[in-house]
């Protein structure tokens, strides 16, 4: 008995699908079926191969900015119990830290440090991903591309800007902060290479603490500095005052006997004892201030430090071909029958 082929069958009669000749249609096309899920397995065998291959490592810190709060909530009540106008905020400096890991001068910071990779072969990152690279073809095409166009030439320094630009772009996806619900947060790293990927994670990390710290360390420093200040004024005008006070006294052996005179006695009285006051409140708060910047103003608690990736995070081989057979099997079907109608 003679096997149709798939051609001579009739899927479609009286503008319905005939589903048993639907059927015999692919039984007798099954080759050309498994033809294009194998195009589709190949296809995903060259994505593999070309694809960039990434680690991950990751680390997890702890911010803890309301044990530092408390004692800048007793240097703001001290100032303003003596009628100082100064607000938290200019006295304690934060930063959200997934906004700093996104920063522009992290991400320079990253691409002009020198990094050891797993060959112990020491690199930066414009170097490391050939941003910088003169001699390949690409670059010669959009170099003959320009020079044809009359464009001028790059001064070195415009160069090496356009090479941190793009350096930044593939840091702004492969560096990544993001919070938790429960207040950590976790520094998202993936590099081709795993010490790379755990050596920056731990940087980024330390980059943070020092920088909170730096931040922290200045709000505290300037706030001496004006206290400092301030002292010298108060002191000056405490003299004065009681140079007066004493003048006063001297100039007015009988006061007793006059009430104007007892009565301006006691303004200067009260003007120095004013004074002694806000000396004193401002000796505290200066003291306070010298104490809260030799504290270790970290603000940070490292949950976790990077790991060292032993497998590749990106691509994820077994499930890319097995995504491929599926979907190869999926779309085989409406792309033989597309084919198939094609050619009918």
């Amino acid at each position: 008995m003679r096997i149709k082929n798939h051609k001579e069958y009739q899927i479609l009669r009286n503008d319905e699908i005939d589903l048993k000749a639907l059927m015999q249609v692919l039984w007798a096309g099954r080759w050309s079926l498994v033809k294009i899920t194998i195009g589709f397995f190949l296809l995903a065998i060259v994505y593999l191969i070309f694809a960039t291959t990434l680690y991950y490592s990751n680390a997890v810190v702890v911010p803890t900015e309301d044990q530092a709060a408390s004692s800048v909530g007793n240097l703001v009540n001290i100032a303003s119990s003596v009628g100082m106008d100064v607000s938290q905020s200019e006295v304690s400096a934060t930063v959200d830290l997934a906004d700093y890991v996104s920063s522009r001068r992290l991400k320079l910071d990253l691409l002009e440090t020198r990094w050891m990779d797993k060959r112990e072969k020491e690199v930066d990152l414009i170097e490391y991903w050939g941003i910088d690279d003169t001699t390949g073809l690409i670059f010669r095409l959009k170099s003959g591309i320009k020079s044809l166009m009359g464009a001028e030439d790059k001064t070195d320094e415009e160069k090496r800007l356009m090479w941190l630009a793009k350096g930044s772009k593939i840091l702004e996806k492969r560096v990544i902060a993001r919070h938790t619900e429960t207040g950590m947060v976790i520094v998202d790293v993936w590099m081709e290479d795993p010490v790379l990927t755990m050596s920056i994670a731990n940087y980024v990390v330390d980059s943070m603490i020092k920088y909170t710290m730096g931040l922290k360390a200045k709000s505290w420093s300037e706030n001496r500095i004006f206290l400092a200040k301030r002292m010298d004024e108060v002191s000056v005008e405490l003299k004065n005052a009681e140079d007066e006070m004493t003048q006063f006294q001297n100039d007015n052996r009988r006061i007793i006997d006059s009430p104007d005179l007892s009565i301006e006695l006691a303004n200067l009285r009260r003007d120095v004892e004013i004074k002694t006051q806000l000396y004193i409140s401002l000796q505290n708060q200066y003291e306070l201030a010298r104490m809260e910047e030799a504290k270790d103003h970290t603000g940070i608690v490292v949950l976790d430090s990077a790991f060292y990736p032993v497998e590749p995070a990106s691509p994820k081989r077994f499930p890319v071909l097995i995504i491929s057979i599926f979907i190869g099997t999926f779309l085989s079907v409406p792309l033989f029958l597309l084919v198939r109608g094609i050619r009918s």
